[in-house]
């Protein structure tokens, strides 16, 4: 069976295996603690609830107070948040080592500069050329807003060293904030691609990404 040249099937290397994975786990659990932070943990949620236990038991607290205390029970899913982006800072160094040094390119770029030569591309490949090239140019985007969530998480914890004006701190911290629902939109149609190629011309694509696939020597 040939494999078509704009076929998404192709080797891949160990540590990029490793990698992927890697950076699944840990974006799902940064959006995790995201979620969780935004409902079960909400301190404008869980701050009522306290007051109101508290005075059904005969103690009364002041609003402010009780505030204070559904942060502290927060704060240390917070700092899990803060030490996943870490985690996440070393991953995206170690994309770029693996672009530089084992695929010798920047991810994507060469597909995408195949792709789009849409006039040297037989008709009947057009089509699938433009949605291999348009999947590519996501992946490019992805490694992009990757780099902002980072640099701007890393601006956000290190505000006060560097002296960040409260107005700044605060745009950062809403660019940061809605770059987090990219990761969302990107998961889903990731997952949803993945399906339709498992059950289309691209079969194996999974296990190709556990196991490495067949390799081009």
């Amino acid at each position: 069976m040939t494999v078509s040249k704009f076929s998404f099937k192709k080797y891949q290397p160990l540590c990029l295996r490793l990698w992927h994975w890697s950076n699944f786990v840990v974006i799902l659990a940064l959006l995790a603690t995201v979620l969780i932070r935004k409902t079960f943990l909400s301190w404008r949620i869980n701050s009522v609830l306290i007051e109101e236990k508290l005075g059904a038991a005969g103690i009364q607290i002041t609003p402010g107070l009780a505030k204070e205390i559904a942060v502290a029970i927060r704060n240390p899913l917070w700092e899990w948040h803060i030490y996943l982006g870490y985690i996440l800072s070393a991953l995206l160094l170690a994309r770029v080592l693996i672009a530089l040094f084992i695929e010798r390119q920047f991810p994507s770029v060469s597909a995408i500069k195949s792709a789009l030569g849409i006039k040297r591309i037989p008709i009947q490949e057009r089509g699938e050329a433009l949605h291999f090239a348009f999947v590519k140019i996501g992946y490019a985007v992805f490694y992009i807003v990757t780099m902002l969530m980072v640099v701007t998480g890393i601006l956000m914890t290190f505000k006060t060293e560097i002296g960040l004006s409260s107005d700044f701190g605060g745009t950062i911290k809403s660019i940061h904030e809605f770059m987090m629902w990219f990761f969302v939109v990107f998961i889903a149609g990731h997952i949803i691609g993945i399906v339709i190629a498992e059950n289309c011309k691209d079969q194996g694509i999974i296990s190709d990404m556990i196991h490495g696939g067949k390799s081009e020597d």
